[in-house]
């Protein structure tokens, strides 16, 4: 039906027009209270609902960001876990290598298995400060050695002269022959390298000590058994397949741009946690035979030590600025959130009060439109 199809005063006309005013008022406002805002979509106002989109959307992305940083987060605590547990092996390592060292050397004799290349007549040997020296033979335990250098002394065979009666010698050789001696002390003492010289031809030399201390060798054994327990530590202090004690390393994005990250590594990504990675013997030097042994591998754990403390304070820096970035993350986002909000959300104190009176307002016009019937009404008495 046509707007003109049906004639209305003037009055009733300009106070439906006020009415249709206020219940479009009413549903604007109704609106709001609903959902909390006074732009709700471009039609409210596009400039306002724009910025706002942008404002929200850059809060979303650090959103994202920021919960890459708190895994990372995670891995770097997995891996200050692993250094510390593997610095508790290692003291309690160092513990047991004292407990060693304290035990003494051992009753029995510490034989050194010493390689000499070949002998041949001319060549000199200097044990325990006696120099030997060959003038027969080269083959097997027939090599002759004289004392000193008196040409005309009866030549003796080495093993035969040192543990004759006639001879008072703390070094005891229980085997000779042209390549290899094998020299023990007949005291509870090590043998060290500056027992035996060659002051001779022979320029070559390895030992292989072996102390008769059962204690030094169930220390040892424990040694090892606490190297092996570290490695396993290790290879286990990995976050969601990222283990920084393994080499692994971790790029950390904090925004958008190609360069706005950090990477997280450990020695360039190349550190071990490993027993071997941080330079430690894996097993004991020979058994912890020797005080120079034990004071050897000490050595290099207090060196292991001192790299993970390195290492502990490089993850210890990445973490800080991490921890740095997820705060200004958080702050970032609330002030962009903030700044949307202030665009778009309603008081919501003043659209209650609008409801109100506007509720007011759609009576009264309702009362108004009434009151403006009432001329057309009084036609009607005319036919009564």
């Amino acid at each position: 039906m046509a707007i003109n199809d049906i004639s209305l005063t003037s009055a009733m006309r300009s106070n439906l027009v006020s009415l249709q005013g206020t219940v479009d008022l009413l549903s604007r406002t109704q609106n709001r209270l609903s959902t909390g805002k006074k732009v709700n979509s471009a039609l409210d106002n596009p400039l306002n609902y724009f910025t706002a989109l942008a404002l929200n959307s850059r809060a979303n992305d650090l959103a994202g960001y920021k919960d890459a940083m708190s895994e990372a987060v995670q891995t770097i605590k997995a891996a200050n876990n692993g250094i510390s547990s593997i610095s508790a092996l290692i003291s309690q390592a160092k513990a047991v290598a004292a407990s060693a060292k304290a035990s003494g050397s051992g009753t029995g004799n510490v034989t050194a298995s010493i390689n000499v290349g070949t002998l041949s007549a001319g060549d000199t040997i200097t044990i325990g400060g006696t120099t030997y020296t060959a003038v027969a033979g080269t083959a097997n335990t027939t090599t002759q050695f004289a004392i000193g250098s008196n040409a005309q002394q009866t030549a003796f065979n080495l093993a035969q002269l040192i543990n004759s009666a006639t001879e008072t010698c703390d070094f005891v050789v229980t085997a000779v022959n042209g390549t290899s001696l094998s020299v023990g002390k007949s005291v509870a003492a090590d043998v060290v390298a500056g027992d035996i010289t060659f002051p001779g031809t022979q320029t070559s030399m390895s030992s292989s000590l072996v102390s008769a201390n059962t204690d030094r060798g169930n220390y040892a054994q424990q040694y090892n058994t606490i190297m092996a327990q570290l490695d396993l530590v290790a290879a286990d202090s990995g976050y969601k397949g990222v283990n920084f004690l393994a080499g692994n390393s971790l790029d950390v994005q904090f925004g958008p741009g190609a360069t706005d990250k950090i990477t997280i590594d450990t020695n360039s990504g190349s550190f071990d946690a490993s027993a071997a990675g941080l330079t430690m013997n894996v097993t004991a030097t020979s058994s912890w035979a020797t005080n120079t042994n034990i004071d050897t591998d000490t050595a290099k754990m207090d060196t292991a030590l001192n790299t993970l403390k390195a290492q502990a304070s490089k993850l210890s820096s990445s973490l800080s600025v991490i921890n740095v970035r997820q705060d200004w993350v958080t702050s970032m986002t609330n002030t962009l959130t903030e700044g949307a909000d202030k665009l778009t959300l309603a008081d919501m104190n003043e659209e209650g009060a609008n409801m109100l009176m506007l509720q007011t307002r759609n009576s009264l016009g309702t009362t108004a439109l009434s009151l403006s019937s009432q001329a057309a009404q009084s036609v009607l008495r005319l036919f009564g």
